[in-house]
């Protein structure tokens, strides 16, 4: 398999996990901060065993203690997720998807200017016909006076650029430890917001256990590997077919309809994904069949 082909099914892999969490959170039915400190916590125990299982050294070097950059990147993840919340709460729904959603063009700048990382042309134009197809799955129309919110959001879609561009220069090294650590703060932030963790209780508990339990750090292991294969910016385009998938399986399981704008929009992103997967494998084929040149010295 090639690294191309290896980054993606990572990436691929990571989002349809990712993309059960709308179905669990709906099947939750709790307060977004009640969800946040179940999902924090199942997130950093179920790391904090797998560590200790196949990987002590990473836990001994990475979280005792925790040197400032596990720290760091456990706060830029807590940053991410609280900060997706925080939006929800201060502007339309619509705008906090969508201005999160714009990370992978964030993602690509940042790339850029600190690893000096150049997309091709083909790869650019696939993020903004996926970005495009998020704004017309969400009809999305700015709102006056919802600055706070949209604020909140850039910090999510910026915060995600960081991480995934982190993995990219690291090579997906110490991810685990970095969501331990950010697992802990989400856990600790939610009681500071209120959250009221017992209100959760029979199988509205298992929901969110599973959840923070395996999809949230299976998934973003899957995600936060990619990155060693292929562009941070690829990663993130890949992520934007949660879009997609999440109101699927919604759909499937509860029996929610998708509108129209959810369907055409879908497929935008879905056909974007599509064409600009093959023409990467047609460029890799034909690199291969034709390697350049050997230096002569």
């Amino acid at each position: 398999m090639s690294p191309l082909q290896r980054g993606s099914a990572l990436a691929f892999a990571g989002i349809i996990i990712l993309s059960f969490d709308s179905l669990l959170v709906r099947l939750t039915n709790s307060s977004p901060w009640n969800l946040l400190f179940w999902r924090g916590l199942m997130q950093a125990i179920s790391l904090l065993a797998v560590l200790l299982i196949f990987n002590r050294k990473e836990l001994k070097e990475r979280l005792l203690p925790p040197p400032a950059s596990t720290l760091g990147m456990g706060l830029l993840f807590t940053a991410s997720t609280v900060c997706f919340v925080l939006s929800l709460d201060h502007t339309q729904v619509a705008s906090t998807l969508v201005i999160v959603n714009t990370a992978p063009l964030f993602t690509a700048i940042i790339a850029f200017v600190v690893l000096k990382e150049k997309l091709p042309l083909h790869t650019l134009l696939a993020i903004i016909s996926a970005v495009g197809g998020v704004w017309l799955i969400f009809a999305y129309a700015p709102q006056v006076g919802e600055i706070e919110g949209d604020l909140f959001a850039i910090v999510t879609a910026i915060s995600t650029a960081i991480y995934l561009t982190v993995m990219r220069y690291t090579k997906g090294k110490n991810a685990a430890s970095f969501m331990v650590c950010a697992g802990i703060m989400i856990a600790l932030f939610s009681l500071y917001k209120g959250a009221m963790p017992l209100e959760i209780q029979g199988m509205h508990l298992v929901y969110v256990m599973v959840l923070g339990g395996f999809v949230v750090p299976a998934s973003y292991l899957c995600i936060s590997k990619s990155p060693k294969y292929i562009p941070a910016a690829q990663t993130g385009l890949i992520l934007l077919l949660e879009i997609l998938f999440g109101p699927l399986f919604v759909y499937l399981i509860i029996g929610d309809e998708p509108s129209t704008n959810d369907i055409v929009g879908g497929g935008l992103i879905l056909f974007t994904l599509i064409l600009h997967t093959f023409w990467e494998l047609r460029l890799s084929r034909h690199t291969k069949a034709n390697p350049p040149p050997k230096k002569t010295p």
